[in-house]
């Protein structure tokens, strides 16, 4: 059968896709609305933006959007993907193109980034442990894979990998203060990097002179009030 209504709270879950709409990536804001049926089999619906005016496709910020490849075909695919199935197999169990594969892998990599950035966002998490672990990448490359999780429900606010250096330690005490309000309490093992990043990240450049002659002081960093 060819669907034509729209599902029943399916514009819901959708936003704007224009970055310049006022509404653009709110959701439940009730400014988007049915406009048509599209596609082949007139399966793809298409929404309107009631403040901008503008139509989009609801696929648009998916796996699926601007693709032939049916969405069930997309699903298992990417279950595939997870239990370790190489590209050239997933190709030739499913019959898709042999590039599909990892064009799908950068999209839901993008995709899942996002939605991670969206999900950490100003989220109360008490205490933040960071760690490191010791992995060797393909070739003579020997990286390290830096996390930052929630204690009490292991939630993983940030990870990525790169070299055991203070630059990354600050990196990743950055990514983690610019997720959440407030200031966590920091669990760490016994690299020296780690104080040296938190002072970094948090502290604010000050140069306060001592007396009205003589040279500008060098600039110091200081550490927030609310830092113990």
């Amino acid at each position: 059968m060819i669907p034509t209504t729209p599902a029943q709270g399916q514009s819901v879950q959708c936003s704007c896709s224009h970055p310049t709409c006022a509404r653009f990536n709110r959701l439940g804001d009730g400014n988007i609305a049915h406009r048509a049926w599209t596609g082949q089999y007139q399966h793809i619906e298409r929404l309107r933006c009631t403040v901008c005016t503008r139509a989009f496709s609801a696929r648009e910020g998916t796996l699926l959007a601007r693709s032939k490849v049916p969405e069930a075909t997309v699903a298992r695919r990417l279950k595939g993907q997870r239990w370790g199935v190489c590209d050239a197999g997933t190709a030739d169990i499913w019959g898709v193109d042999l590039t599909t594969g990892p064009r799908f892998q950068h999209v839901a990599a993008q995709r899942a980034q996002a939605h991670h950035a969206q999900g950490t966002r100003d989220r109360r998490v008490e205490a933040v442990q960071r760690d490191e672990m010791h992995a060797k990448r393909r070739g003579p490359h020997v990286e390290g894979l830096h996390t930052a999780i929630a204690m009490g429900s292991r939630f993983v606010l940030w990870v990525h990998w790169g070299p055991r250096t203070q630059e990354r330690a600050a990196l990743l005490m950055a990514q983690v203060v610019a997720r959440r309000g407030g200031l966590p309490g920091w669990l760490r093992d016994g690299w020296k990097a780690y104080p040296a990043a938190l002072w970094h990240v948090l502290g604010r450049v000050s140069q306060r002179r001592r007396g009205p002659r003589g040279r500008p002081p060098k600039p110091q960093l200081i550490p927030p009030q609310d830092l113990c």
